[in-house]
């Protein structure tokens, strides 16, 4: 581009000297200077390629001056991209100090550049040297709001990767207001709001990433439910997760995994029979085991409802393990021991699991049959530890080849 520029001035220069060459020609002018008692008389041509000549050697001895100075600038150039480059490798491979070392020589021959000293406070930040990345941060070129922005933006990720995530909600809530779609800002504010346990806000901020494209259909259900069971599992007495309940979107009120955090929640708090309406609903419109654990802790006075329930629901699924279970804890609650025995055996026959082996081993321990109670809870431990359950000694043989489910 600089080159052509050149060419094209060259030839403006000499298409004007042939314009004005046959008036030089008849006419060359005459110029005199008087200083001094001296007197010089020239053409005017003369004198115009004189001060041309003049200048074209000053400008050749201004440039043989610069080129030492030049010539250095090029090798710290060359070396500050080589740093560059070599910190740049390093923060990709996870060598922080060698990075961090790397990207603060890089910076330093460039002044308060934006981009390095970033890279420089991820690599310190690698460290656990929060001070340092800070530091770095302070250092950065935050001159126009570009720049500002992407230093707040890391600033933010790196109190997020250290788990400060008051301290990065709001750094973000004021990039949120400078740019309303950005799509890191989003995921990060939303993340913040999930870890703080900011239900409301993170509803609100579900519209605005849908619309920003950050998340789709389906993530902005699943982030809902998240709310709905995050909103459910902070409540500390029954009224308030009842109100919590009710409040509850329909959508959210039908998904099992909300049901299954209601139904926990009311059986920490000590109210179980809060459970068993929304539940057995839940259970006739979409079939979901996992809420069969929960039903299995009763109220005070309705074991009998639930176990009843329980025995029409095994006529449709005769061979589920949980609701086996379920049956059998029911049947223990009710001192119907045989009954019991019967359904917490046929469920590990079924599907062995822990809770199984637990249960088991709870009722033949009541019922004084401690050897292969102990069994049972060595059997529990074994799978926590994800080992294979071993056979039952004395009546239990039957479960040494159980059914899988």
């Amino acid at each position: 581009m600089k080159s052509s520029f050149l060419i094209l001035i060259a030839m403006a220069l000499a298409l004007l000297a042939a314009a004005i060459a046959p008036v030089f020609k008849t006419d060359p002018g005459l110029v005199q200077m008087h200083f001094r008692g001296w007197t010089i008389e020239t053409s005017l041509l003369t004198l115009v390629l004189g001060v041309l000549l003049l200048w074209l050697l000053v400008w050749v001895l201004v440039r043989l001056w610069k080129v030492p100075a030049e010539t250095a600038r090029r090798i710290r150039d060359q070396r500050s991209l080589a740093q560059l480059e070599k910190g740049l490798l390093a923060l990709t491979e996870g060598d922080w100090s060698t990075a961090e070392r790397a990207l603060e020589k890089s910076a330093s021959s460039h002044g308060r550049t934006t981009a390095r000293y970033l890279a420089a406070a991820e690599a310190a930040d690698g460290q656990d040297a929060s001070d340092r990345a800070e530091w770095y941060l302070e250092q950065a070129d935050t001159r126009n709001r570009k720049q500002k922005f992407l230093v707040d933006l890391t600033r933010a990720r790196i109190l997020i990767q250290n788990n400060h995530f008051a301290e990065a909600k709001e750094v973000l809530e004021s990039l949120h207001k400078r740019r309303r779609r950005h799509s890191q800002v989003l995921e990060m504010l939303a993340r913040c709001h999930r870890e703080l346990g900011e239900w409301d806000a993170l509803l609100k901020l579900v519209p605005v990433m849908l619309k920003a494209k950050v998340i789709d259909d389906q993530e902005a259900v699943e982030l809902r439910l998240q709310a709905a069971i995050g909103e459910l599992q902070r409540c500390q007495d029954r009224e308030k997760l009842q109100a919590s309940w009710k409040s509850q979107p329909k959508a959210s009120q039908r998904a099992p995994e909300v049901i299954r955090s209601y139904a926990d929640q009311a059986v920490l708090l000590g109210a179980p029979e809060l459970t068993e309406e929304v539940i057995r609903r839940s259970l006739k419109r979409e079939w979901s085991p996992s809420l069969l654990v929960p039903y299995g802790e009763p109220g005070p006075d309705d074991t009998a409802r639930r176990l009843k329930q329980c025995e029409k629901w095994l006529e449709v699924h005769p061979e589920d393990a949980l609701l086996h279970l379920t049956l059998g804890r029911l049947c223990a609650r009710d001192e119907l021991w045989g009954k019991a025995r019967h359904h917490m055996i046929r469920s590990l026959e079924i599907e062995p699991t822990v809770a199984g082996f637990d249960s088991l081993g709870q009722l033949l321990e009541r019922k004084g049959e401690l050897e292969v109670a102990m069994a049972c809870f060595r059997n529990a431990l074994r799978m926590n530890q994800g080992k294979e359950p071993q056979p039952l000694p004395g009546d239990q043989a039957k479960l040494e080849a159980p059914v899988s489910g």
